[in-house]
């Protein structure tokens, strides 16, 4: 239950104030006394107890939350955890993303390796990835909130050698 809806919640509020507003307010569709659609009442209600009884947010009337300091924390550090890149029309470029980190910040150069892994890069070596789409500015804001910014770099390049057919075949590109 509470697994769908913090995505959702973190979405909302990286996106806008607005769509987290319109999320909720959308009112339900029925066909034959048979609820189809909208929000479930309920289990809005039940994962923001969840989140307030956690610390995370504080109630500040009858429907209006707001985070504590605990739960900005926390928001920061789990707001990329659900973040998905968009894909677009591949634009025939390339953006290969190299990094190095030093040997101080390892647990952070892991944590951004694990998570390029799970956006979709292809790994070509250990601090060098590969993606075919638009996204300097997703990397570029995790690596603002790991304080890595000056250790990672993105090129834009038409080829990437050798194993461009291989890649190509990963990502499902012609």
């Amino acid at each position: 239950m509470k697994g769908n809806f913090i995505p959702k919640f973190i979405g909302a509020f990286i996106e806008t104030g607005k769509g987290l507003y319109e999320i909720w307010q959308w009112q339900p569709i029925y066909y034959k006394g048979w609820k189809v659609s909208g929000p479930d009442q309920k289990r809005i209600y039940s994962s923001f107890k969840n989140l307030k009884n956690r610390g995370l947010v504080s109630q500040m009337g009858d429907d209006k939350y707001k985070f504590t300091k605990t739960g900005t924390r926390w928001f920061e550090k789990s707001k990329f955890k659900y973040l998905k890149l968009q894909t677009v029309k591949w634009d025939k470029k390339w953006r290969v993303i190299i990094f190095d980190i030093p040997q101080e910040m390892h647990s952070k150069r892991n944590w951004l390796r694990k998570k390029l892994k799970n956006l979709g890069f292809y790994m070509i070596q250990k601090s060098v990835f590969v993606f075919p789409y638009p996204c300097e500015e997703e990397l570029g804001d995790i690596c603002s909130c790991l304080n890595i910014s000056d250790y990672v770099d993105i090129l834009a390049a038409d080829s990437i050698g050798f194993k461009e057919q291989e890649i190509k075949k990963f990502f499902q590109l012609k």
